[in-house]
């Protein structure tokens, strides 16, 4: 009976996890395939809770309306640089292009970065991990805006493909295998066959798909998703040192039966962020 009551237990939450993830798929892919406007809503929305919760990490009893202030800071400052007028004359035809283009790109910077440095003065603890770790997220969060305009939905889904299967693949090689531990200290559950696993996993996926998003060979490809891999187990592991930082397990009970936005996007936050560093150096993107 004991044994029955625990197997319950252990699964008592799986419903809620289930339509809990669902829901969250089904918005953002409707945001992702909704165009450029509604998909860049959307990551703004993720970075707004991200910062949320990493204010919570880095200063563990900050007040929660200072929180609030620091986490909403980019939609202060969005909305400021909409408000405030352009000087000189209204440019036209391909001028006007390419000033709307730029100031794009002014807007978005904008919005990533000076919610970094106002939050430095906000925050009363942990300023290096919040300056660190928030360039990460304020990277991935561009990556993922100006990724969706220049390769498109399928280059956002790709990206997600590799941390999906890397991590699919890593629990259950982890679990049937075992053996040694990747980071004990840091994260106790993941082991080098699970380690190993999403690697190998990742560079079939990228083999496969890489060639059809990019002009670039299927080896080249393998090799480029397998690094993707392999940050977004770092970014995994450097979100559990945050947690273990703070001392806490989840780093919010935004999502029922998930956690916080930061548990279910430690992942994706450093592949992207990655993939857009190196698809700007790189060139790999026209």
């Amino acid at each position: 009976m004991a044994d029955t009551s625990a197997s319950a237990s252990k699964w008592s939450d799986l419903s809620t996890r289930v339509i809990s993830a669902g829901v969250i798929v089904l918005i953002a892919l409707g945001a992702l395939f909704g165009g450029p406007l509604a998909w860049s809503i959307f990551v703004v929305i993720v970075y707004v809770l991200m910062l949320r919760e990493l204010a919570k990490l880095c200063e563990v009893e900050i007040p929660t309306l200072r929180r609030w202030i620091i986490a909403l800071l980019p939609v202060a400052v969005l909305a400021i640089t909409f408000v405030l007028p352009l000087a000189g004359p209204e440019p036209d035809g391909a001028e006007a292009i390419w000033t709307a283009v730029t100031f794009g790109v002014m807007r978005a910077l904008l919005v990533a970065f000076v919610p970094l440095a106002v939050g430095l003065l906000l925050i009363r603890a942990g300023h290096r991990t919040w300056l660190a770790y928030g360039l990460l997220l304020a990277v991935a969060a561009l990556s993922l805006i100006f990724g969706q305009l220049v390769a498109g939905p399928r280059g956002i889904l790709a990206l997600i493909g590799i941390v999906v299967i890397s991590d699919i693949l890593g629990y259950f090689a982890g679990r049937a295998f075992g053996g040694p531990k990747f980071w004990p200290r840091i994260s106790p559950k993941k082991t080098w066959s699970g380690t190993v696993a999403g690697w190998v996993g990742a560079g079939l996926f990228g083999a496969l798909v890489g060639p059809g998003l990019l002009d670039v060979h299927w080896a080249l490809c393998a090799l480029g998703a397998v690094v993707l891999a392999f940050a977004g187990q770092m970014g995994d592991i450097a979100e559990s040192w945050l947690k273990r930082r703070a001392g806490v397990k989840d780093s919010s009970a935004l999502i029922p039966g998930h956690g916080g936005v930061l548990d279910r996007l430690d992942a994706l936050v450093a592949v992207a962020a990655l993939a857009g560093v190196a698809a700007l150096g790189f060139g790999i993107f026209p």
